[in-house]
């Protein structure tokens, strides 16, 4: 990795940025300098950089968040190295559509995860269904994050956060059973130990056990693992549970993220219309 490189890597670690954030920043930038490769970076502004979206992103449609990404990267990686800061009103951030998620029902959940034969995979799926987990937080989990007798897990979250999330009784269940069919294999405390070296499992590999899911099951196209922490969400409040508690569960900085559940939770069926007692036709 470049000198410039690095240096951004080194400020977003100490800034306490997640693996994905850093890995995204530095994949943006690489992808950024590729395109103008020959260029003096330094002497490129807003025109150019706009040119940039408009070729790599606009003419090809890609998303407004993905190009949100690809700017404060940018932005980042000028301010850092150059010390220069682009003119927010000549490169503007994307605006990007308000989208509720896609759910997976309690029903289907139980489908999903009963056709499940391996057990590492079923305890991905309940830890992300049943807990709320990001995929990342999944990765990271250690033995001694598990606290069986008080029936919750120790998270460390976006921003090295500590948080603690529910362990039901399913899930401990299922952890047990992997614990004494694995412990011989777990000798750095990772709860799912990694390949070549790594001390955990990757992110990736989760994501691509639940591709094959997804397929199989015939989900939805616009499914993701993180579908899963938002159906546990959902059926928390449901439920009956407190969205500040709920707040604190997903880590959410602010409540007004959170809020969004209490919305898509909220029954319609017994809301009286105005307009009962019009004659049917």
């Amino acid at each position: 990795m470049t000198k410039d490189l690095e240096k951004v890597k080194d400020l977003l670690n100490l800034r306490g940025c997640s693996e994905r954030t850093i890995s995204n920043y530095i994949s943006c930038i690489n992808r950024f300098k590729i395109y103008f490769d020959g260029k003096e970076l330094k002497k490129l502004r807003e025109p150019d950089i706009l040119d940039y979206f408009k070729t790599c992103f606009i003419n090809i449609n890609l998303s407004p968040a993905t190009m949100n990404v690809n700017r404060a990267a940018i932005k980042y990686y000028y301010l850092i190295n150059y010390k220069i800061e682009f003119n927010t009103t000549l490169l503007p951030s994307c605006k990007t559509k308000n989208k509720f998620p896609v759910l997976i029902s309690k029903d289907q959940f139980l489908v999903i995860i009963n056709s499940e034969s391996n057990l590492k995979h079923k305890l991905w799926l309940i830890l992300g269904y049943g807990s709320g987990l990001r995929i990342s937080e999944i990765t990271k989990l250690k033995i001694s994050d598990i606290l069986s007798h008080e029936h919750k897990i120790k998270i460390i979250g976006k921003g090295n956060k500590e948080r603690y999330v529910p362990l039901p009784d399913i899930t401990l269940k299922l952890l047990r059973i992997y614990w004494t069919q694995n412990k011989d294999k777990i000798t750095n405390n990772y709860l799912f130990p990694g390949y070549n070296n790594n001390p955990h499992i990757n992110s990736n590999a989760i994501k691509d056990v639940f591709h094959k899911i997804k397929i199989y099951n015939n989900l939805d196209k616009s499914t993701s693992f993180h579908t899963l922490r938002h159906s546990f969400s959902m059926e928390f409040i449901k439920a009956g549970g407190d969205i500040w508690d709920l707040k604190l569960i997903l880590g959410h900085c602010s409540v007004n993220t959170t809020t969004l559940y209490l919305h898509m939770a909220k029954d319609f069926s017994n809301v009286i219309s105005p307009l009962n007692g019009v004659n049917h036709v």
